[in-house]
């Protein structure tokens, strides 16, 4: 069922032409890794199946001879049994959202000069993205979810360029995904350890040999050579001056720090697709969008009214999909 609000009118319009005027659209990644996924109710259930008490990789055969072998069955006799535990996970949407009220008399004036309620619109989206962005990095460069981390033994600084070993460690960090029987094809770093990474002469000689070659280390290059889908760059940035005050360099923090590379497996789908994450969003008062744009009148100060909200989950589903390398804070 569509959702329904006497007095909050649902303005879809507005919302596609934020998504179009959206200049800074392609710095936000948190819905690259936590891909959207529409469900019913607002808190759910899921079971599942972990690789140790579901027995999922178990080799009931190890380190027994042929003679000993548990799999073997003597005539009137049952075969082995093999008893799993299952676990239940659960997710919680939460309603989260930002308004603003455009004063009639302010929206007369400035109407003058530029679309208020488009550009309300767009500012109340990036405000909502900044902070859905901070929030997934959150659970993205997390030790706590991923467990302890690749260490590198230099850190990532231009000072090391010339002697770190990106490649050796992004292996050791595929190898590691691949050993649990999960499928890395995502790598998430920020944009200025890239720079790093693509300058380093160890990554270069890798690529093109003792020489180092001088061409460009794109991307689609790296991931084409260690059988990756993508390759995302935390390029966001978020202002922390106070409401009120002026704004200065010194003010703005990289969303993404330059402390880990995060190796992982993407998917999109139902949960029991696997991959590490995804975003569950209510479906019933969002029409399976991540946000959601209205607008509303207050007559009591004569303002119309902006809204942009959200009702979701950021949500785990296998921790074991992905792996951490510290690279900086060693």
């Amino acid at each position: 069922m569509a959702y329904e609000n006497t007095s909050a009118e649902f303005r879809p319009e507005l919302q596609v032409k934020v998504e179009e005027a959206m200049g800074i659209d392609n710095k936000f990644i948190a819905d690259l890794i936590f891909p959207i996924y529409p469900v019913q109710t607002r808190k759910g259930y899921y079971k599942r199946i972990k690789r140790g008490k579901g027995q999922l990789l178990s080799n009931p055969s190890a380190g027994k001879t042929e003679a000993n072998d548990p799999l073997l069955r003597a005539p009137g006799t049952a075969y082995r049994e093999v008893t799993r535990t299952t676990e239940q996970d659960s997710w919680l949407c939460k309603d989260r959202g930002l308004e603003e009220a455009m004063d009639d008399v302010n929206k007369q004036e400035e109407s003058r000069f530029f679309d208020i309620e488009s550009s309300t619109a767009i500012w109340l989206m990036r405000q909502m993205r900044i902070a859905r962005e901070a929030r997934v990095a959150g659970f993205v460069f997390n030790e706590g979810i991923w467990g302890a981390p690749i260490p590198s033994n230099v850190a990532f600084t231009w000072d090391n360029v010339e002697t770190i070993d990106p490649a050796k460690l992004i292996k050791e960090g595929l190898r590691k995904v691949d050993k649990r029987q999960e499928m890395p094809n995502t790598m998430v770093c920020s944009a200025e350890n890239w720079d790093v990474i693509s300058s380093s002469t160890k990554f270069r000689e890798y690529f093109f040999g003792l020489a180092g070659g001088a061409a460009q280390i794109t991307r689609d290059m790296v991931a084409e050579k260690f059988e990756l889908d993508q390759i995302l760059l935390g390029r966001a940035s978020y202002d922390t001056t106070k409401p009120g005050k002026d704004s200065s360099d010194a003010d703005l923090v990289w969303t993404w720090g330059n402390d880990y590379i995060w190796i992982g497996q993407v998917t999109e789908g139902a949960p029991e697709m696997g991959g590490a994450g995804r975003t569950m969003v209510l479906e019933q008062l969002t029409g399976g969008q991540l946000f959601v744009t209205e607008t509303y009148r207050e007559e009591k100060i004569r303002s119309d009214r902006l809204r942009v909200r959200s009702d979701d989950s950021t949500q785990i589903v296998n921790e074991n999909s992905g792996v951490l390398i510290r690279v900086n804070d060693i």
